[in-house]
């Protein structure tokens, strides 16, 4: 959780450079640009002139760079960063080539016609990389891959739609797919000036925009998914010191909207300040804020909207909410400053006031330009605790802050405490939302931000009809629930899963990481909620946990995950989806793997390629994850029916049988146990 504000200026000084004077000093000359053609040519000028490093093997040329930009100690050896591929190379001496590996241009140089000119040495876009997955990605472009044909982990190579038809490409793994937008990004300003001769991702010659409207889709959402990483940050400093030139989309990430996406109408500053046409400010101020919370109560929620991920999420929207000012702002007009009409919505992530019994909410805002009279019709703040997704499916209540419009600068307005209605106290899954009307004979725009809520807890008289698990009776019935049965738990019912051979059709499970269990569906991924976890064995279950029943998927050898309304399935080839379906296919037929840490990979059997179900640090959540995620963990239990079998074992005793709380038992006594997922007397 957030607790400290700190400006993106800061943090990148701080963070995301040896020397914060000399990067000041680098990017004077862009200070004061205004945005779109005029910024990326700013930039152009900026980079363009840099020292030429000679091609090939040899302590002065590329491999003799990349011993220091392209480089880690690993056990007193300098291993090779390879961002193609998971083999482990190293270095030998500088400047000597590496066996296995190429010199590649990620940008490749058939695109230019292969001209020995600075982009062909550039080593902003070269990389030491596998000879294999050299070939095997060719010259292709980026892509989100629709088919895949050969992968190494990596490296994937097959089909994607290009501009309209589906065409070879190569997509990197999640790891890397920020890193190459941001080298792409630069490629296409320092080298603006050149002819291009294939054209997959730009025009043949164009100054601005250079890329196409679909490859700058492609790069923006990639720049904003993976961010920058502190392996970036090290090598643009590295190839500064040998090539004298930086690239700015890893110094100032924001920088790529204002050059291609939704800043390009604005002005650029070093510090962080924004001026929009009419010359107002939409910068921040400076100072640390505290996040206050009185005595009694505990913060549920609080949103700067500085660093990504962020807790609300843009919903229903042509014109969608974005985060750049480190505020959350909308407005219809478009980049040539025609307005439209437009409804755009930003909703929370869920909040859980099942044990509260007041919770209270404040934020501040600008309001510029909306038409007088409707400023409270067209900027609002609205709950709901039906929301699953779709904005036009929910119930959703107004909530009146008292809206006023500010007429001559942007300074931020503060609300005071509002109330969150009572009537959602002991309720788990409500969502807050900021919802912006524009029109096309008057677009306003509507700014939040340091958006607040704490919560009491005790006994509340608010509604509770949703606080249940939805379903009531046996453990291994899940047919009625839609929100998870955490609530039927016993304790101890839950042991750790250390091979999947211990798995079997009607066995409820659950899936966890750490202290966190899969919990309820939120858009197009699973929520986080509670478990508590003693020897293997769940000690305490929150209620809204996702206990899964286990069938037979369609295919041979994998597990369907019953989850009462449907099945958990991997969704997208392109996203982390991991949705619920009513129709059970391969997609949706797990294949279930434990290792000797106990550690589980579940892999969907369908054409998705992001199948993996695991758990997200960064952004907390379980989805359908690619690569750099955490592996999670299996506890299961077997099911209970009502009827009762007699058997009488062996001397009295019979091994491998589990008591009526779901614990293994070695030699039982006489009693009641649980044989093959029946109740079982043994005499």
């Amino acid at each position: 959780m957030k607790i400290r504000r700190i400006l993106v200026l800061a943090l990148l000084l701080q963070i995301l450079i040896t020397s914060a004077t000399a990067q000041a000093e680098y990017y004077t000359s862009i200070d004061g640009t205004k945005g779109g053609a005029t910024l990326k040519t700013a930039l152009y000028n900026l980079i363009k002139n840099h020292k030429k490093i000679s091609y090939g093997s040899g302590a002065d040329k590329t491999w003799g760079a990349f011993y220091t930009t392209d480089a880690v100690v690993e056990n007193g050896q300098r291993r090779v960063l390879d961002m193609y591929s998971n083999e482990k190379r190293y270095f030998t001496s500088k400047g000597s080539a590496v066996s296995g590996m190429n010199i590649e241009h990620s940008v490749a140089k058939s695109w230019w016609g292969g001209t020995n000119n600075n982009a062909y040495c550039d080593l902003h876009h070269l990389n030491p990389s596998d000879q294999n997955a050299n070939s095997r990605k060719s010259n292709y472009p980026l892509g989100e891959l629709t088919s895949v044909s050969w992968d190494n982990g990596v490296t994937f190579v097959g089909k994607a739609n290009i501009d309209g038809s589906s065409q070879n490409a190569y997509e990197p793994c999640d790891e890397y797919k920020g890193d190459f937008a941001r080298v792409f990004m630069y490629m296409f300003t320092c080298y603006q000036d050149l002819t291009w001769e294939l054209t997959w991702m730009n025009y043949e010659k164009s100054t601005y925009p250079t890329l196409k409207p679909w490859a700058v889709e492609l790069l923006l959402k990639w720049h904003k998914q993976d961010p920058v990483s502190e392996k970036e940050v090290n090598r643009n400093n590295a190839v500064y010191a040998v090539q004298g030139n930086r690239n700015p989309y890893i110094d100032y990430p924001q920088l790529a909207d204002y050059v291609w996406g939704d800043s390009i109408n604005y002005t650029f500053h070093l510090n962080g300040d924004v001026e929009d046409g009419t010359g107002g400010s939409t910068g921040g101020d400076d100072d640390d804020t505290t996040i206050e919370v009185p005595d009694g109560y505990d913060l549920k929620l609080f949103e700067d909207f500085e660093d990504a991920p962020y807790l609300f999420t843009p919903a229903e929207c042509d014109f969608p909410w974005h985060f750049e000012y480190q505020c959350g702002e909308v407005t219809s007009y478009d980049d040539n400053d025609v307005a439209h009409d437009a409804e755009s919505w930003l909703v929370s992530d869920p909040l859980d006031f099942s044990k509260d019994n007041n919770a209270k909410l404040t934020f501040d805002y600008v309001i510029r330009y909306c038409v007088a009279d409707k400023v409270t019709d067209y900027n609002q703040l609205l709950i709901s605790r039906d929301f699953t997704g779709n904005v036009a499916d929910a119930t959703w209540e107004v909530i009146d802050f008292n809206a006023v419009q500010n007429t001559t600068d942007w300074t931020k307005t503060t609300t005071g405490e509002i109330a969150i209605p009572a009537t959602y106290m002991g309720d788990k899954s409500v969502v807050i939302a900021f919802k912006y009307i524009g029109t096309a004979a008057q677009a306003g725009t509507f700014e939040v931000d340091n958006v607040k809520i704490i919560a009491a807890e005790g006994d509340n008289d608010g509604n509770t009809e949703n606080s249940g698990s939805g379903n009531e009776g046996d453990d291994g019935d899940n047919t009625g629930g839609t929100v998870g049965n955490g609530g039927n738990f016993t304790n101890g019912s839950f042991t750790l899963v250390t091979d999947e051979a211990q798995l079997t059709v009607g066995d409820s499970i659950i899936i966890t990481y750490e202290n966190y269990v899969l919990g309820e569906q939120y858009n197009n991924y699973r929520q986080k909620t509670d478990v508590l976890i003693s020897d293997n064995t769940v000690t305490y279950l929150a209620d809204n946990a996702q206990v899964i029943s286990l069938e037979e998927g369609v295919v041979d050898g994998t597990f369907a995950f019953n989850v009462g309304n449907g099945y958990l399935a991997a969704s997208s080839s392109s996203s982390n989806y991991l949705n619920t379906v009513t129709t059970l296919d391969a997609n949706g037929s797990w294949l279930i793997t434990i290792g000797s840490d106990a550690l589980a990979t579940i892999v969907a059997q369908g054409d998705k390629t992001r199948n993996t179900l695991q758990y997200n640090t960064s952004a907390p959540r379980f989805s359908c994850y690619k690569s750099g995620q955490k592996s999670v963990n299996i506890y299961a239990k077997s099911p209970i029916s009502t009827g009762i079998e007699n058997v009488k074992g062996e001397n009295g005793k019979v091994k491998t049988i589990y008591d009526l709380q779901g614990r293994k038992i070695e030699n039982p006594t006489k009693g009641i146990y649980i044989i093959n997922g029946k109740k079982t007397l043994i005499m």
